[in-house]
């Protein structure tokens, strides 16, 4: 989301603020995962025995300790310092994997997904009786790399037929203005549409997530079944607070007033003020909300993200710009993706949206 800026500063803020890590451990790791063999590398023995052994007394110890935490950040934080990170990022996945909902989603999506990478065909019929609203990420026309702008997913529907449209909103603009200009266009799809999915990346969840838990009413909604969030900012980004700071805040107002560009979005995605801000959404109890979350192991940090992911540590298991667990609702089904970071880059991208669009039409 802030790639664009971030590559910009990244080699400053190494060198003045010593985001430099310590040699990570790597340790060979055989097992499962959702019932699937996995083999990776992990930081810790831990995090090998739960995907190896997953009854050993350690694990079981382990998850026995925190049954009564909720599953958010500050618990994923407090493991991560006791464990580490990649122990506390294989909790938040088996532990989401623990409800029955999230069980059936994650499980569906695997088995249409792993059909397609086999080369068989799945059912698409259901959803075009859908009509799919993109709304995109942060600066996704200037850095379409990203993949905020949806672009692959848009030519994928194309050529199935599915009816669907992309939301342009502003791409530095503040997100509450983005948010309003989401819910006017919402508005407008839903009084041409009767089944609707939206889906939104990264800053675009943010956005997304005021329009349908603060702006509009019901009434204004009924037509949208289903929220597919992919990477979703929905509590801001902790970089936000940290570019904020007394200490280098100069520095980021200058590279961004050399584009042309307002500080004001840096302080506009701030953690603290969109934390607070998130407790007050309301969502509709009859809408669908599916979470994609990309959780990256520590010994497998891409080089972008790396130094973005060891300056919001502390907060325990990130995607490189926000903790995975700040990415969720409440309600929401979590489906997961060991090993990707925020930008979701994998080979297998379009079966990955053909798998969540049949699961935003389950039920409906």
């Amino acid at each position: 989301m802030m790639k664009v800026l971030y590559l910009q500063f990244q080699k400053f803020v190494v060198i003045l603020f010593g985001f430099f890590s310590l040699p990570q451990k790597v340790i060979t790791a055989n097992g499962h995962l959702f019932g699937y063999p996995i083999r990776t590398t992990v930081d810790s023995e831990l995090a090998k025995s739960m995907l190896a052994n997953p009854t050993e007394i350690s694990v079981t110890e382990l998850f026995a300790k925190y049954a009564s935490y909720e599953l958010n950040t500050k618990t994923l934080s407090v493991i991560s310092e006791r464990y580490s990170l990649d122990v506390s990022t294989l909790y938040f996945l088996q532990r989401a994997y623990q409800s029955e909902l999230n069980k059936r989603y994650q499980d569906k999506y695997l088995s249409l997904l792993y059909k397609q990478i086999a080369g068989e065909s799945i059912q698409l019929e259901v959803i075009q009786k859908f009509h799919v609203v993109f709304i995109p990420g942060f600066a996704y026309k200037e850095d379409p790399s990203t993949g905020a702008d949806f672009a692959k997913q848009i030519s994928l529907l194309n050529v199935h037929g599915i009816s669907h449209e992309l939301v342009e909103t502003g791409e530095w603009d503040l997100v509450d203005d983005n948010a309003k200009l989401v819910a006017e266009k919402l508005i407008a799809v839903c009084e041409k549409h009767e089944k609707i999915i939206v889906v939104s990346a990264s800053k675009g969840g943010l956005e997304t997530s005021i329009a349908l838990g603060k702006i509009l009413k019901s009434d204004d909604s009924k037509s949208i079944k289903s929220w597919i969030s992919v990477g979703g900012i929905l509590r801001g980004s902790p970089l936000a607070d940290n570019y904020s700071k007394a200490h280098y805040r100069w520095y980021v107002k200058f590279r961004l007033w050399l584009q042309g560009k307002s500080f004001d979005i840096v302080h506009d995605l701030s953690y603290v003020r969109r934390s607070e801000e998130y407790n007050t959404l309301a969502f509709p109890k009859e809408l669908k909300i599916i979470h994609l979350v990309g959780a990256p192991l520590a010994t497998q940090i891409s080089k972008d993200i790396k130094q973005r992911y060891n300056s919001i540590k502390l907060f325990g298991p990130n995607d490189g710009l926000t903790p995975i667990a700040d990415e969720i609702t409440k309600d929401g089904i979590v489906v997961s993706e060991l090993g990707l970071d925020h930008y979701y880059r994998n080979e297998h991208i379009d079966k990955m949206t053909l798998s969540l669009a049949i699961l935003a039409t389950e039920d409906i």
